[in-house]
């Protein structure tokens, strides 16, 4: 008789025990079912964020979740900024910067993205996370800008040929040969090996076309370049080759991680 009764009872102090108000939960409505943090229902749907860092709230009678990248969360922690949500002819969006247009709606995903609409359509642009893992919180906010006809957002947004490009990292680059107009990045390792010390990329004309990166040599007509500082281009028979060493084995562990590579171990 006593077995039983401390079953009862261990059964009743389980189900007192207090619930986490920010930890997961699953909530259910008309059979459907979801599980997450902060889970909202707008009497037809359950809606739960998927993350501690994400919110859920109801708008214009709609349950609408949002969560920032892994990468985001990682850098900003408590000091995250707080996103918004729009709504516009019965369409929901959540994120930072959010810009509308008739019957659509957008955000940007992290603090420093940007969103701008124009002729009926919207475009949004986040800084890849390998910016983000260079500058931190302090991530330079990205622009927007248009030629009348078209826009891109980006970084160092230039006009010409026509067009209108930006970079995807603040150290980028953006040339016209007067036909087309073309944007350089360095690549991610690069960023994490040099961070905010990466010499500027050069730029040279290529049978008349642009190229930029490091170490550019020129073979008659023809120009090409290296895509770390520490590259290098040499001409053999009338051609340029060129190589760079693997920049992982320098380059910041935590930056690397923060874009999910792994740091090469010296033995």
């Amino acid at each position: 008789m006593l077995a039983p009764l401390i079953s009862v009872m261990t059964l009743v102090l389980l189900s007192a025990a207090p619930v986490d108000p920010k930890g997961p939960t699953c909530r259910s409505i008309d059979g459907h079912v979801a599980c997450g943090y902060q889970c909202k229902s707008d009497g037809r749907r359950v809606q739960c964020a998927q993350t501690p860092q994400g919110s859920c709230q109801i708008l214009d009678g709609q349950a609408v979740c949002f969560d920032p990248p892994p990468h985001i969360v990682r850098i900003y922690g408590s000091a995250l900024p707080e996103p918004e949500c729009k709504v516009i002819d019965g369409q929901v969006a959540c994120g930072y910067q959010c810009a509308t247009q008739p019957g659509k709606v957008k955000c940007a995903r992290t603090p420093a993205g940007v969103c701008v609409g124009r002729n009926d359509e919207i475009i949004c642009f986040d800084p890849p996370p390998e910016v983000y893992a260079v500058h931190g919180k302090d991530t330079p906010r990205a622009e927007c800008r248009s030629n009348g006809v078209e826009s891109a957002c980006g970084y160092k947004c230039t006009t010409g040929s026509g067009k209108v490009a930006c970079n995807k990292t603040p150290v980028g680059a953006c040339k016209s040969d007067g036909i087309q107009l073309t944007c350089f990045d360095p690549p991610a390792e690069t960023l994490c090996t040099w961070g905010k010390n990466l010499p500027a990329l050069q730029c040279q004309l290529s049978d008349g076309q642009p190229v930029c990166g490091y170490g550019c040599t020129k073979a008659y007509s023809k120009v090409a370049c290296a895509a770390t500082p520490k590259g290098l281009c040499k001409v053999f028979d009338t051609e340029v080759h060129c190589f760079d060493p693997p920049s992982a084995q320098e380059a910041d562990p935590t930056c690397l991680s923060i874009l999910g590579l792994a740091s090469l171990e010296t033995p």
